[in-house]
């Protein structure tokens, strides 16, 4: 069930009943906070997106562990948009469990009927449209995945293999990745013989066909909270 504190009971009060139908039945992230960061509603889609587990009663920032490094970051975005009354959004990716989730961070300004604002209304959106350009210098747009397409290839493997599908030479993934050039060679010669191919031409393009390319190890993802409102606002 969505979650209301009982604390926040008359607060929720605030919230009109078209908007919380909405809540309740968007497959999408939503949650209403208060002028001191402090959720007085998330829906289900929240919970479940944010694989959240700890009692909620008093649910804040510090209970949500995927948001535990982000709290300051958090908290002024908050606060710029209540200052401003706009809408401000923020781009981020998560270690939510096991599992590196991106996404947009909307929030929007909560006015009570007099017009003040008192809150914050949140607007996860997850999304894998991004650019490989997040990562390395050179750009690359594809629909990302976290999760390994297949599991043929040991992790120093897909290491090396996403760093071939940018572009990267020998002596580059050795610098990158802090090995020697040797052992690229070595890892380039395994990955050749597990895939079947003789080439790095014929190589990329069996990744592309079967979205190898599309994978981002661990090691390349950078967990992170950016708001993108401009400074003058």
């Amino acid at each position: 069930m969505p979650y209301s504190s009982t604390a926040s009971a008359l607060n929720i009060r605030k919230i009109s009943r078209q908007a919380m139908h909405f809540f309740n039945k968007s497959q999408e992230p939503w949650g209403v906070k208060d002028i001191h960061s402090h959720f007085i509603y998330v829906n289900q889609a929240y919970i479940d997106y944010l694989e959240i587990k700890q009692d909620i009663a008093n649910l804040s920032y510090e209970a949500v562990t995927a948001f535990g490094s982000f709290k300051k970051g958090l908290v002024a975005h908050d606060q710029k948009v209540m200052q401003t009354g706009l809408r401000l959004e923020a781009v981020g990716t998560l270690l939510v469990g096991d599992n590196y989730r991106s996404f947009i961070f909307e929030k929007y300004p909560f006015f009570d009927r007099s017009g003040s604002i008192i809150g914050t209304v949140v607007h996860l959106k997850p999304f894998e449209h991004i650019s490989m350009g997040f990562f390395l210098e050179k750009p690359f747009y594809g629909e990302a995945t976290f999760t390994p397409p297949t599991d043929i290839f040991s992790n120093r493997e897909w290491d090396v293999l996403f760093l071939l599908f940018r572009g990267l030479e020998r002596k580059q993934i050795a610098e990158k990745l802090g090995i020697s050039e040797n052992t690229v060679r070595n890892n380039i010669s395994r990955i050749f013989l597990i895939a079947g191919t003789n080439s790095r031409e014929s190589l990329l393009d069996k990744g592309m066909k079967n979205g190898w390319h599309l994978y981002v190890p661990p090691l390349f993802v950078s967990v992170g909270y950016n708001m993108l409102f401009k400074e003058g606002r």
